[in-house]
C-alpha cells in the first residue's frame, strides 16, 4: 500500500471533477452548433458580411516612396458629433443629385432627388462652397470651400450636417474625388503655383501622397471604380489634354489619353463600371461632351452632346452635364441606350457650377437641417425698366469718388455699382473701380470710331474699367468663345497674396500686345495664348461683376485688327431691354432718332478728251464726211400773157 504525498493529495483535491469537465465540453459544443447553424442560414438568406476595410497597399508603398514631398496637407481630427433624431433615408431609384449653385453673391452645395419639384439646400453662408463628391456609401460629401480664409477639403455628413475640416494649408485644395472603398480622397492642390494631384488618407497616420510632380498644371481627378487608376487634365505636352495614372506602376505611370494639341479637354469622368471614360473637348467655341471606350482605344470617342462637368447615372447610360453659356449655365442629360431613369427636369434661377449623381438615396434628416440655414439676402433690388413720358425719364447720378470722362451713370443702376465697387474692394483689398475707362458717354461725346453706335455706354446703364490697370499687370484676360461670338473673363490680382482671398487661375490669359511683335500668325489671330498660367491669387471679376447683374458684353467683329473693339473691359446691366428701350429711359424719342443717310451734293470735275495718235500699223481707214450736192430741180419763168 503506496501512501501519497501532501502535495499529490492537495493537487487531487484541487482537480475539479472528471463529471463536471465533460458537462462544460458539452456546453460548448451545443453554442458552437448553435452558431454555425446561424451562419448557415444567414448564407441561405443571401446576405454576405461587410467586407473589412482594408488600405491599398500600392498606395501605401508609394506614399512612402514620397514621403520627402515638400508641401502637404494636414489632415484635421473630426469634433464631436451632435446627437440628432433619426430619420429614414429616401429611397429613390433614379438616386440624388448633388451639385454646387451660386445664388446672391456666394455659391452653395445642394441636393436634388429626380422627381421633386425642388432641390434642397445643404450648406449655406457668407462665403463659398463647391465640388461637391459623394462617398461609395452615400453618407458624406467632400468638398472645398474657403469658408475659413484658405480654400481647404471639408467634409458634410449627410445624416447630421456636421461638417469637419479635412485640410488646413496655406495653400488652395479643391475638386476632391473620393476612392472606390472610401478610405482616400484625391484632390488638386497649389502650394508654390503650381497645381498637382495629391492623395490624402482619411484613416491612420499616414502622410498625403503627391501623385504628380510636374510644372505643368495638373488638375481635376477622377478616381475610377477599381481603384488602380486615375485620370486628371494636365497641359505637360503643350495643351490641356486627359491622363491617366496607373497606380501600380512605379515607371511610365502617366499616359496622355487625347494627344490633341488644337483642343483643349477638361473634366474627366470614369463610368461606374470603369470602361468608359467621359470629358469635354473643347474647340471651335463649343464645348463637347465627348465618352471614350477604354477597352477600345483605337476607335474614337463617341460625341453626347454638349456640356463640362459632367456625372455619371447610376447605371452608367445617363450623363448630366452643365452648359455654359455667356450669361449663364443650365443642366443637360444625355442617355444612351435604355434606361429607367426618369428625366432629371431640374430648373432653377441659380448658376450651376459642379455636379455629382449618386446612386445612394438622400437622409430625411437633411430637410430638417436645410431649413435652419442662413438665407442670403437679395445684394442689389431691381430697379426695372422707366421708358415713356419725360416724367418717367430717370436721371443720371454722379459717382462719387470716381475718376472717368464723365462720372455718372444711370439711377437705375447707381446703387448696384456701388455694391459691387465696395464687394471688389472688400475681395482686391484695393480699390478697383476707382477709375474708370468710361462712364456713362453723351450723345454729344461720341465714342472713338470703330465703336458701335448703340453702344450700353450712351444708356447710362454700363461703364468700362481702366486700361490702366490692365497695362500695370493686375488684370488679365482670358478669352471664351461661344460659337462664332468671342467673349473675355477677368480676373483681377488681389492685394492679399497669403490665400486668404482669391484663388489661382487655371486658364492662360490672352496676350493682346503680341500682336505687335511682328509675328503675321499672332497679328491676324488678334494676339496669342500666354504660355504659363500668372502665379498669385485672383477673383474672378466677371462672375463678381455678374452676382450684381453686369452682364460681360461680346468683342466687335474687328476685335483681331481693331483694339477697342474687344470690349473686355465693358459690362452694362440690361434688365432684359433692348438698346433702343435703355435708351429712352434718359431721352424723348425724337432725341435718338437717327437722320437718314444721303448724299451732299458736290462739284464733280470734267474730265476733258483728248486726242488719242493712231498708229501706223493700224490699217484702219476712217471715214470721211462727203458733201452730198442737193439737186434743186430747175423752174420755169411764166411769160406775161
Amino acid at each position: 500500500m503506496s501512501i501519497k504525498s501532501d502535495k499529490s493529495a492537495r493537487s487531487e483535491e484541487a482537480q475539479p471533477p472528471r463529471r463536471g469537465t465533460s458537462g462544460r465540453r458539452l456546453v460548448l459544443g451545443l453554442v458552437l452548433l448553435v452558431v454555425v447553424s446561424l451562419g448557415l442560414l444567414s448564407l441561405s438568406d443571401g446576405r454576405k458580411p461587410d467586407p473589412v476595410p482594408t488600405f491599398d497597399p500600392t498606395l501605401v508603398a508609394f506614399a512612402t516612396s514620397l514621403a520627402d514631398s515638400t508641401a502637404s496637407p494636414t489632415l484635421t481630427l473630426p469634433p464631436p458629433t451632435a446627437s440628432s433624431t433619426s430619420a429614414p433615408t429616401r429611397t429613390a431609384s433614379s438616386g440624388t443629385l448633388f451639385f454646387a449653385a451660386r445664388s446672391n453673391g456666394h455659391s452653395q452645395l445642394w441636393a436634388y432627388v429626380p422627381g421633386d419639384a425642388r432641390p434642397i439646400q445643404l450648406t449655406g453662408g457668407e462665403w463659398d462652397d463647391r465640388d461637391p463628391a459623394v462617398d461609395p456609401q452615400g453618407e458624406r460629401v467632400a468638398f472645398s470651400s474657403h469658408r475659413d480664409g484658405n480654400w481647404d477639403l471639408y467634409i458634410l455628413t449627410l445624416k447630421t450636417g456636421d461638417i469637419r475640416r479635412l485640410t488646413q494649408t496655406a495653400g488652395f485644395e479643391g475638386h476632391p474625388v473620393w476612392s472606390p472603398d472610401g478610405h482616400w480622397v484625391a484632390f488638386e492642390g497649389n502650394y508654390d503655383g503650381d497645381f498637382d494631384i495629391w492623395i490624402l488618407p482619411l484613416d491612420g497616420d499616414q502622410s498625403p501622397v503627391q501623385l504628380t510632380n510636374d510644372p505643368a498644371a495638373d488638375t481635376t481627378p477622377a478616381w475610377d471604380s477599381g481603384g488602380r487608376r486615375i485620370a486628371f487634365i494636365s497641359d505637360r505636352q503643350g495643351s490641356p489634354d486627359v491622363f491617366i495614372a496607373d497606380l501600380d506602376r512605379a515607371d511610365d505611370r502617366f499616359t496622355n489619353l487625347t494627344h490633341s494639341p488644337q483642343i483643349a479637354e477638361g473634366w474627366p469622368v470614369f463610368s461606374p463600371d470603369g470602361t468608359r471614360l467621359a470629358y469635354t473637348a473643347r474647340g471651335s467655341g463649343i464645348d463637347m461632351l465627348l465618352v471614350q471606350d477604354l477597352t477600345q482605344l483605337s476607335q474614337p470617342p463617341q460625341q453626347m452632346g454638349q456640356g463640362r462637368e459632367a456625372t455619371w447615372s447610376p447605371d452608367g447610360r445617363t450623363l448630366a452635364a452643365v452648359l455654359e453659356t455667356p450669361l449663364g449655365s443650365f443642366l443637360m442629360s444625355y442617355t444612351s441606350g435604355e434606361t429607367n431613369y426618369a428625366p432629371i427636369g431640374l430648373s432653377v434661377p441659380m448658376t450651376l457650377l459642379s455636379l455629382e449623381w449618386s446612386g445612394a438615396g438622400l437622409p430625411g434628416e437633411v430637410e430638417g437641417y436645410s431649413k435652419r440655414l442662413p438665407a442670403l439676402d437679395e445684394l442689389v433690388a431691381p430697379a426695372g425698366a422707366n421708358a415713356g413720358s419725360s416724367a418717367e425719364r430717370l436721371s443720371l447720378i454722379e459717382l462719387q469718388g470716381v475718376q472717368a470722362p464723365y462720372p455718372r451713370i444711370s439711377d437705375s443702376v447707381d446703387e448696384a455699382f456701388n455694391a459691387l465697387r465696395r464687394r471688389a474692394a472688400t475681395e482686391l483689398g484695393w480699390d478697383f473701380l476707382e477709375q474708370l475707362q468710361y462712364a456713362f458717354v453723351g450723345l454729344n461725346d461720341p465714342l472713338p470710331p470703330g465703336f458701335a453706335y448703340n453702344d450700353w455706354l450712351y444708356t447710362g446703364r454700363a461703364f468700362a474699367f481702366s486700361e490702366a490697370a490692365v497695362q500695370a499687370g493686375w488684370v488679365e484676360v482670358v478669352r471664351q468663345d461661344f460659337g462664332a461670338e468671342t467673349y473675355w473673363r477677368i480676373f483681377v490680382r488681389v492685394k492679399d497674396q497669403s490665400g486668404d482671398y482669391g484663388e489661382p487661375m487655371r486658364d492662360r490669359p490672352w496676350l493682346f500686345a503680341s500682336r505687335n511683335q511682328g509675328d503675321p500668325a499672332a497679328y491676324d489671330r488678334g494676339g496669342t495664348l500666354a504660355e504659363e498660367f500668372p502665379k498669385g491669387y485672383y477673383v474672378d471679376f466677371t462672375t463678381l461683376a455678374a452676382d450684381y447683374a453686369f452682364e460681360r458684353l461680346p468683342a466687335l467683329t474687328n476685335w483681331r485688327t481693331f483694339y477697342p473693339g474687344a470690349r473686355y473691359s465693358e459690362f452694362a446691366m440690361t434688365e432684359g431691354l433692348d438698346w433702343e428701350t435703355a435708351m429712352l429711359e434718359l431721352y424723348p424719342a425724337s432725341g435718338i432718332v437717327t437722320p437718314t443717310v444721303f448724299r451732299t451734293p458736290t462739284t464733280t470735275p470734267t474730265i476733258t478728251p483728248r486726242p488719242t495718235w493712231t498708229p501706223w500699223w493700224w490699217r484702219w481707214t476712217t471715214p470721211t464726211a462727203t458733201r452730198t450736192p442737193t439737186l434743186v430741180p430747175p423752174t420755169t419763168t411764166p411769160l406775161p400773157p
